[in-house]
């Protein structure tokens, strides 16, 4: 009797183990309010374009690299020049664009130092789901809209 009980529980911790195995851990995606904060971490405070670059649609990647520089891409095609900045994206300032699942409206906050003055603006930012990964395709109240 004794014997049978040691036998079910070793059975039992096995099984157990082995469902446990099986099961994979899946990584979660960072959201679109978190992708956009992520771009531009990376294009103001890391200055690093060709990262950005990588968070970005195909088509807006290629609008980008063709600037060349950060400091480009934020004075020309953003008109958003900044020496450091503290960016912020609400979960609740993301909303659908044009109804459509694989796409999302971001609002981001962006405040910081240019030059010798403190720049505070909010920018909307178009957000594309592809491949299960959210990539920035526009600023869309941007100059270069």
């Amino acid at each position: 009797m004794k014997l049978r009980n040691t036998w079910a529980a070793a059975l039992t911790v096995m099984g157990a183990l082995l469902l446990t195995g099986c099961w994979e851990q899946k990584i979660q995606e960072p959201e679109a309010h978190e992708r956009a904060i992520d771009y531009f971490e990376l294009l103001y405070n890391e200055r690093d374009i060709e990262a950005a670059a990588k968070l970005a649609t195909e088509e807006h990647r290629q609008l980008i690299m063709r600037y060349g520089s950060v400091a480009s891409v934020g004075r020309y095609l953003y008109n958003m020049d900044f020496d450091e900045v503290e960016v912020n994206a609400d979960r609740q300032g993301v909303t659908l664009f044009n109804e459509q699942a694989n796409t999302a409206r971001v609002q981001v906050s962006l405040g910081g130092v240019s030059g010798s003055r403190r720049v505070e603006t909010i920018r909307d930012v178009l957000m594309v789901r592809e491949g299960g990964k959210w990539y920035l395709a526009r600023i869309l109240d941007g100059p270069m809209n």
